[in-house]
């Protein structure tokens, strides 16, 4: 009797417990103090917005998928190895870009517009020959 007594108290403080929860919880608040999570990317620009200052960056196997960085004045933004604004910024550029993301959103730190690959058999900056006809 005793023993049947032991065992429906336990199950009873069990059943209370797993209803009630623990006694001193709290709700889990996000830190908002948090050290942001840093990462980057390379890609394609797919959309600039000034309104919004932000730059849309399309990733992934064939650019399906898109990543919206924030620009601010503390972005560096380089192209070809010089100082840049976000004006000098166009859609269809190769980039990459890292950033951190606070709050669910991704601020961009810095973003590098990339050179275009020179073309098979040119040399980088080798102008192209002109049509027309040849002569000897």
């Amino acid at each position: 009797m005793r023993r049947t007594i032991r065992i429906l108290s336990a199950m009873v403080v069990m059943i209370l417990g797993i209803t009630s929860g623990p006694l001193y919880s709290q709700p889990s608040i996000p830190d908002s103090t948090s050290s942001p999570t840093s990462a980057s990317l390379e890609g394609t620009v797919k959309k600039v917005t000034p309104a919004t200052s932000t730059v849309e960056v399309s990733i992934g196997q064939f650019g399906l998928w898109a990543k919206s960085l924030e620009v601010s004045s503390a972005t560096d933004i380089r192209v070809e190895g010089r100082k840049a604004s976000f004006e000098d910024l166009r859609e269809g550029e190769k980039v990459k870009a890292s950033y951190e993301t606070r709050v669910g959103k991704s601020f961009a730190t810095s973003i590098e517009v990339m050179m275009p690959a020179p073309e098979p058999g040119k040399a980088p900056g080798q102008a192209t020959p002109e049509a027309g006809p040849k002569t000897q």
